[in-house]
């Protein structure tokens, strides 16, 4: 059984909590409070049993023992403050201690501006660890990495895995060991040899499969079908031709038409077939015919399985397919599990994260747990135990 605070009593104690923070921000603005708002239950509960909390995350990828603006977590102090409506202390140099002051929560910089946090340095981990009495692990996103304060501390300090995790650990079982039947996955991305495990393993476990990105593209390409100047893995063509000549071929659902531009501008857009792709354009959405299709299998399956955008979505009008795909999903009466940064963006972005049954917050991390491989703090946890 996961050791959880969920079956764990902790109370009256300094709790060292490591959230999943990532936020995207620009010019000191948060784009997305979405990850914000998950950590909120697993707050909320340790608060309620008399706890004082020490949250420590990261934030994209500084040099480390370089503070850079760009990368404080100042600004997702101001927003958890007004989401938990409690005050929020904030500890920009906290490895030497924190003081609470008036306060119950405070927020320390970011973790990534600390020499050895990504090297798991053994020093820094019990440094760290010396600050609390607990450490409550509830980062599901940085579950795969063993870092200091995702794996390192839990070697110092009684651990824990938060709500969040316990959630996202659940659902994923569900999605892909139990599932309501039929099971549609959908599988995007630049590059095959970054979800080729995936990709196998899904296709034991799935009824229906649909493809997209640089990863269609080199399917089609492999099958002999004009793909000009589209993204494709040209290396990775005779891993597509194995899993063609499988058995579980037939599970893949192909578009029929497509959204192509010529190699030198966006604004000449062209919905085309298959057959009439040509040596210079560029393969940029999926096409309206297709999108009719993947209705169908969407409307008719118990459950799917989505991870990555399936159009160049960061140019409009190629995030069109995507946000169809999504309204359909939204609407129909099937289970669905989104995991994958890019697609929970644009979701957000046309307000439906409330129509999905469950959104990731984990990225490598949930990719990693369908491939079958044991995560560090979560095998540690009794994540994998029977």
């Amino acid at each position: 059984m996961l050791k959880s605070i969920n079956n764990h009593e902790v109370t009256n104690k300094t709790i060292l909590l490591r959230l999943d923070l990532n936020v995207p921000i620009s010019n000191s603005v948060i784009q997305s409070t979405f990850r914000i708002k998950q950590t909120i239950p697993t707050i909320d509960h340790l608060l309620r049993k008399n706890n004082k909390i020490i949250i420590l995350s990261h934030l994209g990828r500084p040099e480390e023992g370089i503070k850079t603006k760009s990368f404080s977590l100042k600004p997702i102090a101001t927003v958890l403050e007004k989401i938990l409506n409690t005050n929020i202390g904030f500890a920009e140099n906290w490895i030497d201690g924190v003081n609470f002051s008036q306060n119950k929560v405070v927020l320390c910089e970011n973790v990534r501006f600390e020499i050895g946090e990504k090297s798991n340095n053994d020093n820094l981990s019990k440094k760290i660890a010396k600050l609390a009495d607990i450490f409550v692990f509830d980062a599901f996103g940085v579950a795969h990495r063993k870092e200091c304060t995702t794996f390192g501390i839990s070697n110092f300090l009684d651990t824990y895995s938060g709500l969040l995790v316990d959630n996202e650990i659940q659902i994923i079982k569900k999605t892909i060991k139990n599932p309501t039947k039929p099971l549609l996955t959908i599988v995007s991305g630049a590059k095959i040899t970054t979800k080729l495990k995936l990709l196998q393993k899904l296709l034991e476990q799935t009824d229906h499969m649909i493809l997209g990105g640089g990863i269609l593209n080199t399917f089609l390409c492999a099958m002999d079908y004009e793909i000009g100047k589209s993204l494709y893995e040209k290396s990775s063509i005779n891993e597509a031709k194995k899993i063609l000549n499988s058995s579980n071929y037939n599970k893949i659902i192909l578009p029929t038409d497509v959204i192509c531009a010529s190699s030198d501008s966006y604004h000449d857009s062209q919905n085309k077939s298959l057959s009439m792709i040509q040596s210079d354009d560029r393969i940029f959405d999926i096409g309206t015919k297709t999108v009719e299709t993947y209705k169908q299998y969407i409307e008719s399956s118990g459950t799917v399985f989505w991870n990555g955008p399936l159009g160049f979505i960061e140019q409009p009008p190629f995030d069109k397919g995507t946000k169809e795909i999504s309204k359909i999903i939204s609407n129909s009466n099937c289970f669905s599990l989104v995991g994958g940064g890019d697609t929970v963006s644009l979701i957000e972005k046309i307000n439906l994260e409330n129509e999905f049954s469950y959104i990731s917050t984990g990225g490598g991390s949930l990719l990693k747990w369908i491939e079958g491989e044991k995560l560090p703090i979560l095998e540690k946890l009794g994540a994998y135990d029977l």
